[in-house]
């Protein structure tokens, strides 16, 4: 479930890469309610599911009914945050940035 997620992110980012505004990091998104991790490197206009043993800028833990709720534009990426949906580990600076793109594409 959560990759098919990740998926459709994608393809609304391959139909207008301009909401990644040039940002190019790894983040690793935790689904703690299925036990999966994900790399996902932002390439500038573009975003790809990458092998899980490069070091990610940032983690960030959520369950996936969560992370569709944030790509549907059903859930505040800060909000989520400060109510502890969503737990980032590494450098928090990414969060903020990384809000910017989810919002961009829900």
């Amino acid at each position: 479930m959560s990759l098919a997620i990740i998926k459709k992110l994608f393809e609304k980012i391959e139909k207008d890469g301009c909401g990644i505004n040039g940002y190019e990091k790894i983040i690793q998104f935790e689904f703690t309610d299925l036990k999966e991790s994900y790399n996902v490197k932002f390439l500038g206009e573009r975003a790809e599911l990458i092998d899980i043993s490069e070091t990610p800028s940032a983690t960030v833990q959520i369950t996936s009914e969560n992370f569709e709720k944030l790509t549907n534009g059903q859930l505040n990426p800060n909000t989520a945050f400060l109510f502890g949906k969503i737990k980032v580990f590494g450098d928090m600076s990414q969060l903020l940035k990384l809000s910017k793109i989810l919002e961009y594409y829900s």
